[in-house]
């Protein structure tokens, strides 16, 4: 499953478990039981799409459409506009004694327009909601996660908030065969007790 953007920043920004599981039945049971107990499941990885999964991981409905839907009409009034301008208003012509501004006749580059500006709203709008292009990622590191694609399902289970031991092992008790710890990554800060030395450029004598 390909979660927004700002999930990503936030896995990146808490310690997390990766469970993994041998069934996605498992992986469902194991990520139900995990909600009603309060914990957060955060993402799911798994080689195909699993109904449940998604309504338990992401259950809000993605503004993708809305976006579209936008960018769709922001072309079709573009190409209209621009039409228009040419024709009606910048040089009309009389052509046949037709009126300078023939709506049928510009339909079909107001929909070419409209389909432009929806399909590049898309494809730019789902990079953007997926976090691509994410090159590297904190579930690289964890043993055993290339066969995400193949036959394992795992779990993004928070850490924030509950014992390691008691997770970890509450997660093993849901059928997990295995549990990764990945720690969260900090951004350094600079010590503003730290003394800055400043290298001697002078050359010696």
């Amino acid at each position: 499953m390909l979660e927004p953007a700002k999930r990503h920043a936030r896995e990146l920004a808490r310690p997390v478990f990766y469970a993994e599981f041998a069934s996605d039945t498992a992986a469902v049971d194991a990520a139900r039981r995990l909600v009603e107990r309060g914990h957060g499941v955060l993402d799911a990885f798994t080689p195909r799409p699993v109904a449940a999964l998604e309504e338990l991981v992401a259950p809000e409905r993605s503004t993708l459409n809305r976006s579209v839907f936008v960018g769709g009409l922001i072309g079709a009034c573009t190409g209209l506009g621009i039409e228009w301008a040419c024709n009606a208003w910048d040089y009309p012509l009389n052509v046949g004694g037709r009126p300078p501004f023939a709506l049928p006749a510009y339909i079909p580059i107001t929909f070419e327009a409209m389909v432009l500006f929806a399909s590049l709203t898309a494809f730019f709008g789902f990079l953007h909601r997926a976090g691509l292009p994410w090159l590297a990622h904190p579930a690289f590191e964890v043993p055993g996660f290339e066969r995400a694609s193949n036959d394992r399902f795992f779990l993004l289970v928070e850490r924030a908030g509950a014992n390691d031991e008691e997770l970890q092992a509450l997660l093993v008790e849901l059928g997990a065969l295995s549990v990764s710890g990945t720690p969260a990554r900090e951004t350094p800060r600079r010590d503003p007790d730290a003394v800055a030395v400043t290298p001697n450029t002078e050359p010696a004598e």
